[in-house]
């Protein structure tokens, strides 16, 4: 069946979550737990009446139940809420940040991640100016040393990377490093005794992807770091999308492990 096919079959389902307002307000309401309508009334600052006869919809499509607080979602309710919830998140970020997204090249994002970029939209992005056009670099240098976990994948070369991750690796942290093979020959020739003694350090990983990659990434404890490849296929040294909270290091692990799986683990040099 085509995509088209499915749609026309779910198209009066996809319209009724959004067309009204208040209907939607209310799933997302009552996404946090029961309320009553005074509860409702006040958050959604809409009259009662006009919230009591969307509940009245909603009871009768199976989405909202009287419980002993006023009203709750049912199971599918729910299940649309958390939809709706991805939904916004998905059209914020996507809004917000339009320009990064038009002229840079995702295809190193697999659709599995794209789909759920929406996690990512506690997030800025961080940009130089002519004057400091490595701005971006030098924050992301200062949150590795200071980092207890840190998982990346890196294509290019960064000043201050090496020493940056040496560091924390001296002081505790868990790191597991992806180097693409041009990357990796370049550290071997410039950094060999750097890197003989963080082989040797239980908390230090490296591994080699054989195969371009179009995105320079890191996952910290508190932090994970997106920078693109532009369109025209230069890296983008002065625009980095950094993301924190739950969501974004998940979303950040899950793409460090999309290219773990491809990746081949370095122990000696």
């Amino acid at each position: 069946m085509s995509a088209s096919e499915r749609y026309d079959m779910a198209e009066d389902s996809l319209k009724s979550f959004t067309r009204s307002k208040v209907r939607t307000k209310i799933l997302l309401c009552l996404k946090d737990g029961d309320k009553s309508t005074s509860d409702l009334e006040k958050e959604m600052g809409i009259r009662n009446t006009t919230i009591l006869h969307a509940i009245k919809e909603m009871t009768d499509s199976d989405l909202v139940a009287r419980t002993d607080k006023g009203y709750g979602l049912t199971n599918l309710g729910k299940m649309q809420a958390y939809m709706l919830t991805d939904m916004i998140d998905f059209v914020l970020i996507l809004e917000r940040y339009g320009d990064f997204w038009l002229t840079h090249n995702i295809s190193a994002i697999p659709e599995s991640l794209l789909v759920r970029i929406g996690m990512l939209s506690k997030s800025e992005i961080l940009e130089g100016d002519p004057a400091d056009i490595l701005k971006t670099q030098e924050f992301f240098i200062s949150e590795l040393k200071g980092s207890t976990m840190i998982r990346g994948l890196s294509p290019i070369i960064i000043p201050g990377y090496a020493e940056a991750v040496a560091t924390a690796v001296m002081n505790g942290a868990e790191v597991d490093l992806i180097l693409t093979k041009p990357i990796m020959d370049i550290v071997i020739k410039e950094h060999s005794e750097l890197l003989k003694q963080l082989l040797e350090a239980s908390n230090f990983r490296l591994y080699r992807i054989d195969m371009d990659v179009t995105a320079a990434f890191t996952v910290t404890d508190s932090l994970f770091s997106l920078g693109l490849f532009r369109i025209d296929g230069g890296y983008d040294v002065g625009k980095d999308l950094n993301c924190v909270g739950e969501d974004a290091i998940a979303w950040g692990n899950e793409l460090f492990n999309y290219y773990l799986f491809k990746s081949t683990r370095i122990e000696s040099i």
